[in-house]
């Protein structure tokens, strides 16, 4: 475990820094969000506590859990508009004292773009240092 200081000093000496998004920059999983919106948050809530406890290959989870979502372009909109992610308490601050020393601060994400793009530009993040996963719609926004 890394102590306060040390973490301070990791900082203070980054030339960039990469957080992971859900559970850290916000305090939801985006994923669980999208499958409360779309329903089925119980079934996929418990795909997401076996990923990331390494039970099943993150591929193979997330195949399955946007089986189960079937998310619609409306959808995802809906969750950003009405249900947005919440920032993690200091994570604004840190990431502009960070910005403010022009460390390059990236978001990586096995979530999705379309979320994480949101979080960016509430930190004042560029879309170029945002690596998530991309939702891909038919015509019809399915």
């Amino acid at each position: 475990m890394v102590s306060h200081s040390e973490l301070r000093k990791l900082f203070y000496s980054a030339d960039a820094v990469c957080f992971d998004v859900d559970s850290t920059v916000i305090r939801e999983e985006g994923i669980d969000e999208l499958a409360k919106i779309c329903g089925v948050e119980d079934a996929v809530s418990e795909m997401t506590r076996r990923a990331m406890g390494g039970a099943v290959p993150f591929k193979a989870a997330l195949t399955e859990r946007l089986a189960l979502i079937q998310p619609s372009r409306e959808q995802v909109q809906r969750l950003i508009a009405e249900h947005p992610p919440h920032l993690t308490p200091g994570i604004r601050e840190l990431v502009s004292r960070l910005q403010e020393r022009n460390v390059q601060v990236f978001l990586i994400s096995g979530g999705f773009r379309s979320i994480v793009e949101h979080v960016a530009s509430k930190l004042n993040i560029p879309g170029t240092n945002v690596f998530a996963n991309r939702l891909k719609f038919y015509f019809n926004g399915k």
